[in-house]
């Protein structure tokens, strides 16, 4: 696909990202996460599931996203959990379908910085894909004391999901 084409399907699909619609943002944020997700194992992406297929134009089914677009697309994805808390949970779901190495130290971050804001969904989004990702080469390096904390305050939260979520990743983090 052509660069112009490829910058423009991504910059439409961002520019939904930073909408003050609800569905708009929603919607392409879902799109965003199976793009990230189809091209996070790059063997199968010529085999997409009919849902892919339904749910992504043409433009963006056809992409492969590079390194560098792979980062802009994290970029993105963390710009709307800070400005938008109505799509945190949806943005951070679509996070975990990245790759480990392009969003793990970026969520990380927002973890810490929005602490107290994340709601049961986020925060269990967050558990999600932080227990997809987290392996001891993944965590070799990141300084993990700020996010026992607020895992364990996680795991005495009333949503039994979220609870059991972040008990199994605190119990996971020892070991890395």
């Amino acid at each position: 696909m052509k660069r112009a084409y490829r910058l423009r399907a991504l910059e439409s699909l961002y520019a939904d990202l930073r909408s003050d619609d609800f569905d708009h943002r929603e919607h392409a944020l879902f799109q965003l996460a199976l793009l990230l997700r189809r091209n996070r194992n790059a063997a199968d992406i010529d085999k997409q599931p009919d849902y892919v297929v339904g749910n992504l134009p043409r433009d963006l089914l056809r992409l492969r996203l590079s390194a560098e677009e792979k980062r802009q697309a994290i970029e993105q994805l963390t710009r709307v959990i800070h400005a938008h808390p109505a799509s945190r949970a949806t943005a951070i779901w679509a996070l975990g379908e990245a790759e480990a190495a392009f969003a793990l130290e970026p969520l990380l971050g927002r973890i810490i910085e929005l602490d107290n804001q994340l709601r049961n969904e986020a925060a269990f989004q967050t558990c999600v894909a932080l227990a997809r990702w987290l392996s001891p080469p993944a965590a070799q390096g990141l300084n993990l004391a700020g996010l026992r904390v607020i895992l364990k305050k996680w795991a005495s939260s009333k949503d039994a999901r979220l609870a059991n979520a972040a008990g199994d990743l605190l119990a996971q983090l020892p070991a890395l």
